[in-house]
């Protein structure tokens, strides 16, 4: 068992989008630091006399009268409590590899969505009247973090957590556990974010297994894996014209100073693209935490090879 919680709390070796000192800073660092931060805001002294944790939660009155950034500021904004920190942590565990299967753009894209489609929406069902106001649920960090796991088990639905329990089920649980917690309002936030995740998911690659509605963009890749394309071998120099023929003789041969050189191909060779697609096909079939930690690291440096090539 400790394996698995060892597993599920390490860092992977994602691309960020800058590197402080060893460590590179992805979408979900910034957003768990975020989260972190908006907790010390909500502690009663610092409240009373900053209230600036109050401008954080989402509110449909709010946005209608001006505060736009409550748009995007609702998933950080989190109560500092154990539950709330356990779910931070959660976030930051799995987001890792929701963010690794999608790729640092497309995962900004899919948050972004994710974040700001719900958002609008109920903004404006709330316009058709009081019942539809929703003002200062504590969504947080845990609605983009079960939107995600519908998008691994829509991309891997033979995932199991711990072997024994589908993802899909948990992800039914946990919707169930957010819907009894809210009203009608709440609810239908987090149906449409959950929606929205699938959906938006879809359009960029993923959530493949099940019939989603999206909107289907050119080249849309099946199952999040792009096109693999082998290396093209590096062409050998010319030998002389026909009928030349080089003869050996007991003379000193001229160093071949002036020789061409042949350089070597940029990108992994034919064995590691074999190699690589191998990796990817685990983890079509069992998940990203099939992969050891040597594969993990052997992936990246592979997938980063592949990019510059």
């Amino acid at each position: 068992m400790s394996q698995y919680f060892a597993a599920l709390f390490s860092r992977r070796p994602n691309d960020g989008w800058f590197r402080v000192s060893r460590f590179d800073i992805t979408t979900v660092d910034i957003l768990t630091a975020a989260a972190i931060f908006s907790m010390f805001l909500s502690l009663w002294p610092i409240r009373n006399v900053l209230p600036v944790w109050d401008l954080l939660p989402y509110d449909n009155t709010g946005i209608r009268s001006g505060e736009i950034w409550r748009l995007v500021t609702w998933p950080i904004a989190e109560f500092a409590g154990f539950f709330p920190i356990i779910g931070v942590a959660f976030f930051w565990s799995f987001g890792q590899q929701l963010e690794g299967l999608f790729g640092k753009g497309k995962f900004l894209v899919w948050t972004l969505a994710v974040t700001l489609i719900p958002a609008v929406a109920m903004a404006l069902i709330g316009l058709a009247g009081n019942s539809f106001d929703l003002s200062g649920p504590d969504f947080g960090l845990g609605l983009l973090f079960l939107a995600g796991i519908w998008v691994y088990a829509g991309t891997y639905p033979n995932v199991r957590w711990f072997d024994v329990i589908p993802i899909w089920a948990i992800a039914a649980v946990f919707t169930l556990l957010r819907i009894a917690a809210y009203g009608p309002a709440g609810s239908l936030f987090v149906v449409i974010a959950i929606v929205t995740a699938l959906s938006v998911g879809r359009t960029l690659g993923f959530a493949t297994a099940w019939p989603i509605p999206h909107i289907p963009i050119g080249g849309g890749t099946g199952g999040g894996r792009q096109k693999r394309t082998k290396p093209t071998p590096p062409k050998r120099p010319k030998r002389g014209g026909a009928g030349q023929r080089v003869v050996e003789g007991p003379w000193r041969r001229e160093p071949e100073a002036s020789a061409p050189k042949v350089v070597p191909p940029i990108g992994p060779s034919p064995a590691d693209q074999a190699e690589m697609d191998g990796l990817l096909d685990k983890i079509s079939d069992e998940g990203m935490d099939a992969l050891s930690g040597a594969e993990k690291q052997r992936l990246n440096e592979l997938s980063k090879r592949l990019r510059n090539r």
